[in-house]
């Protein structure tokens, strides 16, 4: 089984974070093939060092949230492209903290596209108070009214860590057709896929990628950095 790891940098907001999920990916697999998607010239010794590919893409052009719009599309499309039988997408401000992550290439090889539960648990809730859909930034009145008849309490995704396959590469293509067709908030056009085509992807428990509201969760097998709680806890107790 082939795999590979890619990366989107917009801008170079996330540099440093890269360079450090990079360094800490690379402890853990030193041979496994990185590749990473950027839209400006930039020069990191750190990652010429890592041994990493790059591909540069041309930045879509959009009327708001610019970079997040092209985040969600362009980690879609790394796997799309991707010649690997089993890809992972890994957000800049990931950093991978236990061995036990990388089973996630065997579990995708089994059942397909897998991401991880969303803190938020639910995609929309009756109450409108505590669903990915209800607190969400930069949902758009076209995903509430798509997803209308959407059952209230399904489980919410997080797609910061997303283990793609080549044999379920047609969800992927799916969403990417979605995100084109009406960009919004990555996780809406998600929603509005499995909506769309009744099928969702295998859901990793909230281990797999700890945000601020688990911070101090046991076991954690990825942290998100980019909130500073759990920044603060990676340095602590993770840090080499």
């Amino acid at each position: 089984m082939s795999v590979g790891v890619t990366y989107v940098l917009v801008g170079d907001r996330d540099l440093q974070h890269l360079e450090n999920s990079v360094s800490i990916l690379r402890s853990y697999v030193p041979n496994i093939d990185i590749k990473i998607y950027h839209d400006y010239d930039f020069n990191s010794d750190i990652l010429n060092s890592l041994n990493v590919r790059y591909r540069k893409y041309k930045r879509e052009k959009y009327l708001t949230r610019e970079e997040n719009r092209n985040s969600s599309l362009w980690r879609l499309i790394s796997l799309q492209e991707s010649e690997h039988d089993v890809t992972l997408y890994l957000d800049n401000d990931i950093y991978i903290v236990h061995p036990g992550f990388f089973k996630g290439f065997e579990i995708a090889k089994n059942f397909g596209t897998c991401m991880v539960q969303n803190p938020r648990m639910f995609i929309k809730t009756l109450e409108r108070d505590m669903g990915d859909l209800d607190r969400g930034v930069d949902v758009l009145p076209y995903d509430h009214n798509f997803l209308k008849n959407m059952p209230e309490y399904m489980t919410s995704y997080n797609m910061g860590v997303t283990f793609s396959t080549k044999d379920d590469i047609a969800f992927i293509e799916e969403l990417i057709k979605e995100q084109k067709e009406n960009p919004s908030r990555g996780q809406a056009g998600l929603y509005r896929t499995i909506w769309k085509t009744k099928k969702a992807p295998y859901c990793l428990p909230i281990n797999w990628l700890v945000c601020k509201k688990h911070c101090g969760i046991e076991r954690p097998l990825s942290l998100h950095v980019g909130h500073p709680n759990v920044y603060d806890w990676w340095k602590k107790e993770f840090k080499k």
